[in-house]
């Protein structure tokens, strides 16, 4: 539990396998894992290190995760594109990345070659 003076403060009450309870400034929210799927992922350790931040805003800094009470009473109006977003922009990156052409990137390719290449990749031996 944390903030800036007694009355202002965020706190998770309970985490379970649905979701987790936060307290914030004495309003309660459910935050249903299905609606943020990132709190998922949140190692329980990191998940009760919560902040209040002031107008709302509530941050788990460790994890790099800001929320606004708004969301948090109105996930609906909110959708969650953030994952589809980030593998579309990590392929229109890599694709602009893998096309330009550059003097540093010229001599890396043509060092890799001098080394025998591109090194073959090694068959997966790990047991399902």
């Amino acid at each position: 539990m944390s903030g800036r003076n007694k009355n202002e403060y965020a706190e998770v009450k309970f985490i379970s396998a649905d979701g987790m309870l936060l307290d914030v400034n004495g309003t309660s929210y459910f935050a249903a894992f299905k609606n943020f799927p990132y709190l998922y992922d949140l190692p329980v350790s990191e998940a009760y290190h919560v902040e209040y931040l002031g107008q709302g805003d509530i941050r788990w800094e460790n994890a790099d995760i800001d929320l606004n009470v708004e969301i948090l009473e109105n996930p609906s109006a909110y959708p969650k594109i953030m994952q589809s977003v980030s593998r579309e922009a990590a392929a229109l990156f890599g694709k602009r990345g893998g096309a330009s052409r550059s003097a540093r990137k010229t001599s890396a390719s043509r060092l890799n070659g001098r080394k025998g290449g591109r090194p073959k990749k090694k068959p997966d031996t790990t047991l399902a």
